[in-house]
């Protein structure tokens, strides 16, 4: 998606205060005068030397050219302090400015991420979400920090010296500024060759952060297959990538500088050379000669930096559609058809049923449910079992909302999920899948999160719940315990208890359990089935599960091949009917080899 003036409509995402922007361009402009006033300061002293008592300081009132000379002095002197202090001020504003944009912005994008629909995050490698909540909003801070400064001071600087030329000698400023076209033309077009350089540099990037970030997270695989130097390879050659892209760029970079000198030096020589004939005609006083001589440099000179402000400008530009190209996702699964009138937790029994759903997955081109329909009691314990790839998570993933349904509808307690708000929704339900996700902190704020505010005493009755409480107690620090990225220093059926946990301290109405139980011992997974035994009266319970084990005493038990119910009773009842369900049981207990 091309986006027009980037930059300027990212500034729409971002609140600044108007006074602090006004008072870094302020300190900008004073700076950059009092840069070039020294300048003008080096005429009027030879002015002095020259003229002595006709000179224009003389005409102030002080005769003696020693004194005139003093107050020069102290004058530039008074200007060399005040730019040091205003670069010092707008500086720090113009820096405290990005900092707060660069806050603005990515949390603004992190939050963006995080309120997408599924079907979007799924279409978007993780890499490139990180590359742009760190690396593209990063660079829009070092855009943020020098770029309007180096905007100003150079407005600044062709204002106030073209007006000084013009005044003092309008042929010689009209030769001095003659390499000016040449160079904006040169700027304009390296600006076209730079905007896609840097798009292939990003691009180059983003993919090497992918692909860093994806083998970082599979190091165990890569150690066991002894995949180290192939690994080391394939890094190797998207680096060689990114490199290559990083140099073109670079190289484009390089050649606009001496370009641009030498139109300097064009401008230099006409106003050393023609101001110099002027001079010994007695056109111009030498005083002023000297001066436009040493402020012909000045003048031209920072227009060097057009090299950096287009270098920093192309970089942001690229950085700026891809931050907004988040930004500006639509969210397709909204609260538009949200009832007015939403029940209370406590008045909703939980009865769950899906009405002729179809639905399949983007890049899919097959639906997964065709003309699905189900009904899930209250307060009953329902299983989901069946091959890889027949439906049942995709169920848990729209009762969840994290898709829309193509046709059809569900409904809980009778009401459309549509009408239900999204956040009154997902509070209904606790959800527990098989990767998990814990938090950094302790092991209390991992059963805590999503219910921040529950006492120690609400943790750890819900531990017990889940058949973690045991372990826990065991550790030296009880519940304080920190865990280690992920869980790491604990094993897998510990961490799935303790979100499990998690799950119920919520107290919901609709309990799920994605292969919540695969990582856990068969005694562990016994007990936590007694437990969801005794809470089976005042939830309903959702099982999703390959191990039949895990399912053997749910109330009623869906058996999904190819997004359809071919079979449902319970455990009994389906063995005894001989079909997959049965296959599926032999093979697992052992007695059926595959």
């Amino acid at each position: 998606m091309q986006i027009s003036n980037p930059l300027i409509t990212l500034l729409s995402y971002v609140s600044l205060s108007r006074s602090r922007v006004v008072w870094a361009s302020v300190c900008s402009v004073l700076n950059k005068l009092c840069d070039i006033v020294p300048e003008i300061l080096i005429g009027l002293s030879i002015d002095v030397v020259v003229n002595r008592s006709q000179s224009f300081v003389a005409k102030a009132g002080i005769i003696d050219p020693q004194h005139q000379l003093y107050i020069v002095g102290l004058a530039t002197a008074l200007l060399w302090i005040g730019e040091s202090v205003f670069e010092y001020w707008y500086s720090l504003a113009w820096r405290q400015l990005s900092q707060e944009a660069q806050h603005q912005l990515r949390v603004r994008t992190y939050d963006r991420i995080q309120h997408a629909d599924l079907a979007y995050l799924d279409s978007v490698a993780g890499g490139t979400l990180l590359s742009v909540v760190q690396e593209d909003v990063n660079q829009l801070e070092q855009f943020l920090t020098q770029g309007p400064n180096e905007v100003i001071q150079l407005t600044v600087n062709v204002v106030f010296m073209g007006t000084l030329f013009f005044y003092l000698a309008p042929l010689l400023a009209i030769l001095t500024l003659l390499p000016i076209p040449f160079i904006i033309g040169i700027a304009y077009y390296y600006q076209q060759r730079l905007s896609h350089a840097y798009a292939s540099v990003r691009m180059a990037s983003e993919n090497l952060m992918s692909h860093i970030a994806y083998r970082l997270q599979g190091l165990t695989t890569i150690k066991s297959y002894t995949a180290e130097e192939y690994e080391c390879a394939r890094l190797t050659q998207e680096s060689i990538v990114y490199t290559n892209a990083s140099l073109c760029a670079g190289r484009i970079h390089a050649q606009y500088i001496p370009l641009v000198r030498m139109a300097i030096m064009a401008g230099f020589i006409m106003a050393l050379v023609y101001g110099g004939v002027c001079a010994l005609q007695g056109s111009i006083p030498i005083n002023w000669y000297a001066a436009l001589v040493f402020l012909t440099q000045r003048f031209l000179w920072p227009f060097t930096s057009l090299t950096s402000i287009t270098d920093l400008y192309e970089r942001s530009w690229v950085s700026a559609q891809r931050v907004l190209s988040v930004l500006q996702v639509q969210q397709t699964i909204t609260n538009e058809e949200v009832s007015a009138v939403v029940s209370s937790s406590s008045s909703l029994e939980g009865a769950v049923a899906f009405r002729a759903v179809s639905f399949g997955y983007c890049q899919s081109k097959k639906a997964i449910l065709h003309d699905f329909s189900l009904d899930i009691p209250a307060k009953k314990t329902v299983a989901f079992v069946g091959l890889t790839g027949s439906g049942k998570s995709t169920i848990v993933k729209l009762l969840l909302r994290f898709y829309d349904v193509l046709q059809g509808d569900i409904t809980f307690d009778g009401k459309s999920l549509k009408t239900i708000p999204l956040g009154h929704l997902r509070q209904l339900i606790g959800y527990v899948n098989q990767e998990g996700y814990l938090v950094e902190g302790s092991i209390a704020d991992n059963i805590a999160y999503g219910s921040f505010n529950a006492s120690q005493e609400e943790i750890q009755k819900a531990a017990v719940s889940a058949q973690a409480h045991e372990f826990i107690s065991r550790l030296p620090a009880g519940y304080a315990t920190v865990l280690a990225e992920q869980g790491k220093n604990f094993s897998g059926g510990q961490r799935q208890r303790i979100l499990i946990a998690r799950a119920l301290l919520r107290q919901p109405q609709l309990l799920i359990l994605d292969e919540a139980t695969s990582a856990v011992d068969n005694e562990t997974e016994e007990a936590i089935n007694k437990s969801l035994a005794n809470m089976r009266h005042d939830r309903t319970i959702v099982i999703i599960a390959h191990r039949l084990s895990a399912v053997r005493h749910a109330d009623i038990i869906y058996v999904l091949d190819k997004g359809m119910i071919i079979e449902q009773g319970v455990h009994a009842d389906l063995l005894a009917l001989g079909g997959l369900y049965n296959r599926l049981w032999r093979i697992q207990s052992g007695s059926l080899s595959v």
